[in-house]
């Protein structure tokens, strides 16, 4: 995969990570089987854009970690937040996606991501 020129943020929350039938339909807000598929989505799903420069990169990083600090990781002691933003910063400095999907200490599953955008095999949600 090539650089991003920027990344799309999705986010979704529920009772229990879901159904092989919700996660193919591009019009259900929760995760999709492949990384590369929340770009098929309708763009009222992005919950925000971040541009590929250092605020961009600053910026998203920073929406990943509210993320997992609302929404802690069942197995916080075992691979704490500042952990796991060790590699979201590494993975967005280099363009590439940043994913979490993990049951939160409340059971709720989590699921946050960065997408790499534009891709090869996907287009844009917003065109660009």
């Amino acid at each position: 995969m090539h650089a991003a020129n920027h990344w799309h943020a999705y986010a979704w929350v529920g009772h229990a990570r879901p159904d092989d039938n919700a996660r193919v339909d591009p019009n259900q807000p929760v995760p999709p089987l492949e990384i590369a598929h929340w770009l098929r989505k309708p763009s009222r799903h992005v919950a925000e854009t971040f541009d590929n420069n250092p605020e961009g990169v600053e910026s998203a990083a920073k929406w990943m970690q509210a993320g997992g600090e609302e929404h802690e990781f069942a197995s916080e002691e075992s691979f704490p937040l500042d952990a796991r933003m060790t590699y979201v910063k590494d993975d967005i400095r280099r363009g590439a996606d940043a994913v979490w999907g993990y049951y939160s200490r409340n059971l709720r599953y989590v699921s946050r991501a960065l997408v790499a955008c534009p891709r090869e095999d996907q287009s844009c949600p917003y065109g660009r």
